[in-house]
């Protein structure tokens, strides 16, 4: 497994001997906290690939609090503002970009 924080990979035991739960799988759901935006690349500058298909809906817009979003790729951190980032897909009209999840200092979105 890769640990989502840090990145580090290893081997981890579900259960014990005696039935002891130590990790369930937790989803890939999750809830707005706090004003966000949802924009077409990682990059808030704009450059790099950009995360809508031709022919799909235009992904850049704001993502409201306690709207759901799935997440399609797992947060990763930009180098140019050290903001916390990850790929996702609204469940209310299927828009789908990369959203800041937290900030540089650990405000949550």
């Amino acid at each position: 497994v890769r640990a989502v924080k840090d990145g580090a990979e290893g081997w981890m035991t579900l259960a014990g001997n005696q039935g002891t739960t130590y990790l369930e799988e937790g989803g890939n759901t999750f809830r707005v906290v706090g004003d966000t935006i949802l924009t077409e690349t990682f990059a808030l500058d704009g450059s790099g690939p950009k995360a809508v298909r031709p022919g799909t809906r235009e992904s850049t817009r704001k993502l409201k609090v306690g709207e759901l979003v799935e997440a399609r790729e797992w947060q990763r951190l930009e180098e140019a503002t050290g903001l916390m980032r990850m790929k996702c897909r609204c469940r209310t009209d299927g828009a789908t970009g990369y959203a800041t999840i937290a900030s540089n200092v650990g405000a949550v979105f």
